[in-house]
């Protein structure tokens, strides 16, 4: 089923469960993959948690094992981080050099492939997939009883309209002088919005698709920065050959050109008072749900 509030749900307690029950069960499929297939599993598991705690959000106004629940996901996604520190830091790392002879930077490549590749052992990976496992089947089976309590519209205009201003503020912060935590915070909230925005493009599809696209690349684009910072501070915490100078100037220059980047679609997609959007939106959900 669509990682969307549907006409043929009953409630929104309906949707949150049917939601939650699918994405909980791609999530602990994702750790019965073998050790070799990690990476991948992380992924897939790392977004899950994502859309579900995206979906918490949208509807945190009258959901009142939030708080709970939220922490309790994030939890279970942060048990294999390491793990997926690890890859990104290589991928970033031969990004970098994609218009490169990258034979220079073998043995810095070769040291940061050690670095990370030895903080977790294949046993290590399935333990720690195991772990992850049991800790999502623990809250999966308290989701079948989760509630939502209050009007759908309320609800919803509530979670949407926190999203929104949300984003639009931490962009705000992003000008000159911003630190990566105020564009890892930014991305936070853009991510946010880019789900509710999935949750919800059902009642105005025409509107709601080419936005949702925007915010995605948004979204990609800060993800890109938020990857360079990892790696940044990995060079300079690791004792790695002198080519990680370079690297770090490389690395620099591109998530400088990311901010500027993310800056100038952010202008485009948050133009308008923050209550514009959510105050469209809830029109078109008005009609919609007249028509259920």
């Amino acid at each position: 089923m669509a990682y969307r509030i549907l006409k043929s749900d009953k409630s929104l307690t309906a949707a949150l469960r049917r939601i939650t029950d699918e994405q909980f069960g791609r999530a602990i499929a994702a750790t019965d993959r073998p050790p070799e297939e990690a990476d991948e599993a992380i992924h897939d598991i790392r977004k899950r948690c994502k859309k579900l705690r995206g979906l918490f959000r949208l509807v945190r106004s009258g959901f009142d094992d939030y708080a709970d629940e939220n922490r309790a996901v994030r939890d279970a996604a942060r048990l294999s981080s390491s793990l997926r520190d690890a890859g990104v830091l290589l991928k970033t790392f031969d990004a970098l050099l994609a218009e490169t002879d990258p034979a220079p930077y073998a043995a810095l490549r070769g040291a940061l492939g050690g670095e990370t590749g030895a903080e977790l052992s294949p046993d290590e990976a399935s333990e720690t997939l195991a772990a992850q496992r049991l800790a999502l089947k623990e809250i999966h089976a308290r989701s079948r009883d989760w509630k939502v309590r209050g009007g759908t519209g309320t609800v919803l205009y509530a979670g949407l309209s926190r999203s929104w201003s949300h984003a639009a503020r931490d962009m705000e912060a992003t000008g000159s002088g911003a630190t990566p935590e105020i564009f890892h915070d930014w991305r936070k909230r853009v991510k946010d919005h880019w789900y509710h925005s999935r949750l919800l493009q059902g009642f105005w599809p025409a509107g709601i698709r080419p936005h949702r696209h925007a915010v995605k690349e948004l979204s990609e684009l800060l993800g890109r920065y938020q990857d360079l910072t990892v790696f940044l501070e990995r060079l300079d915490q690791a004792h790695l050959p002198s080519e990680a100078e370079d690297m770090r100037r490389r690395a620099i220059a591109r998530r400088d050109t990311l901010a500027y980047e993310s800056r100038a679609l952010g202008a485009k997609i948050f133009q308008g008072t923050p209550e514009d959007l959510p105050d469209e939106w809830a029109r078109h959900w008005r009609k919609w749900a007249s028509s259920r």
